[in-house]
């Protein structure tokens, strides 16, 4: 075993040379993690042991990896050979003990332990009881802290543009209890782990493998008495049934036959959407946790109320407002399927690729099942919360706490219903959605990989609409009438802010209707239309569609 104590002369100048970069993550491309885990609920320990293949990107004699207290490295291997290492913080340091050249591959495998702990009913790592039996319940959380504060590896916290190309992971719990992660189950063992400590009782372990890209905050552990359903679903662009399986409390079974009946539909409306689902090799995967949710990749973390069984048995749903129109951790996780784990951000900046379009999903689950005019009362909601103050685009680079904002999802989601009202043509707007995710699935992407898309597809420079609303500050304010004077239509506005607007303004003359979309500027507009007949019915259809908090007049 190594100690910081013992380590401290081995990182001299010739171990970290001055001309390297300090962030030495960038001088690997991880391939793959393999992963071991015992979890012992009595006392709240977790052994881990995790490999890490990757390839050096260029010349490396350190390896750099994010590992945060209480977890206590035990030992560093490669090929079964030790490694020495320190800890400073929550990096930890790994000398090679020679020169990687770019392209050398290398697999390290790190042995730690610790009692990893919850920082709030949220985030981190949640060792409770079920309410019913008082049975071990355990999930994890981290997005809000980094897979780093359970299991160490390049965290996606700092590097989200280095996605694991697969992930594996063992998982062994006492016997009587189910252990979920992501992807599909290979089987399970009684046997003991060797590397693991000595304990008595009966065990056993579950073997997934997971292999397609994801964010390490998207890692997951979830060990209770699960009862597990499953069923195959026939999936809109795949010939084979993908499995879908829910995972629940014995005491929600009930429950979740009920809520749950609604995820074939919802996995029809975002197949048709945003193209087929991404992961048909793993599964649709629901898992009852003990806190909120999260979009954990294929093992989706669902901790509310099951609004539809509290409807239908007239029980109280502490979740009501925010399940006013649909089970909102249901239908805005599982979006997170397509938006955050198969097309994930290019780094923090571009955080709205995640929530924005995860927000911006819920809308079209409204329009797929209950029409456009629900979405739109939707959106005009969102606009509502959405403060006047603030910018989509989160800054060059910087790690995912700092990105991190409610903003991401109101006005993330406002910018694209407001951007699909700029396009006017349907066909289009979903054809580069669907575009957008099938090209870049598995891949990590930004904003103007969505604009270069959007623009190849509709043939219209799209910069002045970026620039304004993801690289701006705030929204506009409309002021001013839409009235007739005679056979003159006469629209009159001013416009608060800097921004380039449509409005779409509709009449009828002699019962015949008519319609005109006018661009509006900064300061003051004047436009003047003019008639057969005094014109009619003066409507502006779409202002709810324009994000900000407008005051037009029309008769």
């Amino acid at each position: 075993m190594y100690t910081a104590a013992l380590l401290l002369p081995l990182f001299s100048a010739a171990f970290l040379p001055q001309e390297e970069p300090a962030d030495l993550r960038t001088a690997y491309d991880v391939e793959a993690y393999d992963i071991d885990w015992v979890v012992v609920p009595e006392s709240k320990e977790l052994e881990g042991r995790v490999a890490v293949t990757a390839t050096a990107t260029r010349s490396m004699s350190a390896l750099q990896l994010d590992c945060k207290d209480p977890l206590v490295v035990l030992n560093v291997t490669e090929a079964d050979s030790p490694l020495e290492f320190e800890r400073d913080g929550a990096v930890l340091m790994i000398d090679m003990g020679r020169e990687l050249a770019a392209g050398d591959k290398f697999t390290v495998r790190v042995q730690y332990e610790g009692s990893p702990a919850a920082d709030n009913s949220f985030d981190g790592f949640h060792w409770t009881e079920t309410p019913e039996g008082k049975q071990p319940w355990i999930n994890t959380s981290c997005q809000g802290l980094g897979s780093h504060s359970w299991w160490p590896g390049k965290a996606s916290y700092f590097h989200p543009d280095d996605k694991p190309e697969r992930i594996s992971a063992r998982i062994t719990v006492p016997q009587g209890l189910y252990a979920v992660t992501n992807g599909r189950l290979l089987g399970t063992s009684t046997d003991w782990p060797a590397w693991a400590k000595v304990r008595e009782g009966d065990w056993k372990t579950f073997s997934w493998a997971h292999n397609y890209p994801l964010e390490t905050y998207t890692v997951t552990l979830n060990v209770a008495p699960y009862v597990v359903v499953e069923q195959q679903l026939s999936v809109e662009g795949h010939e084979d049934p993908v499995p879908f399986i829910y995972y629940v409390l014995p005491e929600s079974a009930e429950k979740a036959a009920v809520q749950f009946a609604q995820v074939p539909k919802l996995i029809e409306v975002y197949s048709q959407a945003f193209g087929p689902w991404p992961f048909p090799d793993s599964k649709i995967a629901l898992v009852e946790t003990n806190f909120w949710g999260m979009e954990h990749s294929t093992a989706v973390a669902y901790g509310s109320s099951f609004p539809a069984w509290c409807r239908e048995n007239e029980a109280h749903d502490p979740y009501a407002k925010r399940n006013r129109e649909f089970d909102y951790i249901l239908i805005h996780e599982m979006a997170h399927e397509w938006w955050g784990n198969a097309v994930s951000a290019d780094h923090w900046g571009n955080f709205w690729i995640h929530e924005g379009f995860g927000t911006y999903a819920e809308g079209v689950w409204l329009e797929f099942t209950e029409g456009i005019e629900k979405a739109d009362e939707f959106f005009q909601r969102k606009l509502r919360a959405m403060p006047r103050t603030g910018i989509v685009y989160r800054g060059d680079h910087p790690v995912s706490g700092d990105a991190y904002s409610g903003l991401i999802y109101s006005k993330g989601s406002a910018v694209l219903h407001h951007l699909r009202h700029c396009v006017n043509d349907d066909e289009l707007w979903w054809k580069t959605l669907r575009e957008f995710n099938i090209t870049y699935r598995y891949k990590n992407a930004g904003t103007a990989e969505f604009r270069a898309l959007l623009e190849a597809n509709t043939e219209r420079d799209w910069s002045t609409f970026f620039e304004e609303w993801v690289f701006g500050e705030g929204v506009p304010r409309l002021l001013g009438d839409v009235q007739s004077n005679g056979t003159t239509l006469h629209v009159d506005l001013s416009m608060e802010g800097d921004f380039h607007v449509p409005l779409d303004v509709t009449w009828t003359e002699d019962g015949e209707p008519k319609s005109e979309r006018f661009e509006i500027v900064t300061g003051d507009n004047s436009f003047s239309v003019e008639c057969a007949v005094t014109p009619m019915n003066i409507q502006i259809p779409h202002l709810g569609r324009i994000p900000g908090r407008h005051k037009v007049r029309v008769p």
